[in-house]
């Protein structure tokens, strides 16, 4: 396994299946992106205590564990950015939609094998799947700019707080 971010555009994806202009794969990836580097990942989940605004609409098991989102960042930079899509694509990713028809809960995966799996998410189609949508992007030099470029990367998965039913 390779420490990739992924995303998805029509309901048949898989991370297999996407081109490469749709992932950026990290540490030992094969795509253009391989020079790539992770240097943090780390995840927060945030308590919410507010009550559901819609008691007609049933919880999803983060609301009803009154966890709100589940927030991981991941850190890390490219070597000779102008030779990768990396930047390019967390650029496109930051501004193009997080969601569309197929994936409403968000169209972003991750799987880390750095983190032994553990935060692993593979999008799923429909209102009631689940997927990461990017809250923020920060692109940071690195020593040179011209050969390196840092970033930050920030996932919310399903999107949205616990207080906040999505349309």
């Amino acid at each position: 396994m390779v420490d990739t971010i992924f995303r998805f555009t029509n309901s048949g994806d898989t991370e297999v299946s996407i081109a490469d202009t749709e992932k950026i794969e990290f540490n030992t990836g094969t795509v253009p992106d391989s020079t790539g580097r992770l240097i943090t990942t780390t995840f927060r989940m945030v308590s919410d205590l507010n009550p559901h605004p819609n008691p007609d609409v049933a919880l999803n098991q983060i609301q009803d564990s009154l966890l709100g989102v589940v927030e991981v960042t991941i850190a890390g930079y490219f070597i000779n950015h102008n030779a990768t899509k990396g930047p390019a694509n967390l650029y496109n990713w930051s501004v193009d939609p997080d969601v569309n028809d197929d994936f409403r809960k968000g169209r972003f995966g991750v799987t880390l094998a750095t983190m032994a799996g553990i935060l692993n998410i593979i999008p799923t189609v429909g209102l009631n799947g689940i997927g990461y949508m990017l809250s923020e992007i920060e692109v940071i030099d690195v020593e040179d700019p011209r050969t390196q470029v840092g970033f930050i990367a920030k996932f919310l998965l399903n999107g949205v707080p616990a207080n906040v039913v999505p349309t």
